[in-house]
């Protein structure tokens, strides 16, 4: 429930980037949504893809176990949000589980495996690649 919540979220980030995908800009974008499961627009694919990843070498690598949308049926699945949120009442009050009781402190985020699926180090790793990819 709390990736849902989440999902919810970063939908108008990802409508960004599909947007930005069809102008023929370049686009690299991944939204975590809790556990190993990410949301990616990237240039040269035409799809939104969501997808489990897991961590070898340091590296967040993608899985076989995930969807990928065309554009097409992105764009019906943004429609179908509230309607699947109305049918599924506690989909629809979900909270991020960064806003829960439990992460009201650092060492709280740190240990949600929602939130650091690959362990504590794995979030200054992703930084770190983050900030070598901008120099």
């Amino acid at each position: 429930m709390h990736r849902w919540a989440q999902f919810r979220l970063c939908v108008d980030e990802v409508d960004k980037s599909v947007t930005a995908l069809g102008s023929k800009e370049a686009v690299n974008t991944r939204i975590h949504v809790g556990g190993g499961y990410y949301v990616s627009v990237t240039s040269g694919f035409q799809c939104v893809d969501m997808r489990r990843f897991y961590l070898r070498d340091g590296k967040l690598k993608p899985t076989r176990e995930g969807v990928a949308l065309r554009l097409s049926e992105w764009t019906d699945l943004c429609g179908l949000m509230q309607t699947i949120s109305d049918a599924r009442p506690k989909l629809g009050a979900a909270i991020p589980c960064y806003l829960a009781e439990d992460h009201q402190n650092q060492l709280g985020w740190l240990e949600c495996i929602e939130c650091n699926p690959f362990g504590p180090a794995a979030v200054f790793l992703e930084e770190f690649e983050a900030t070598a990819k901008l120099n």
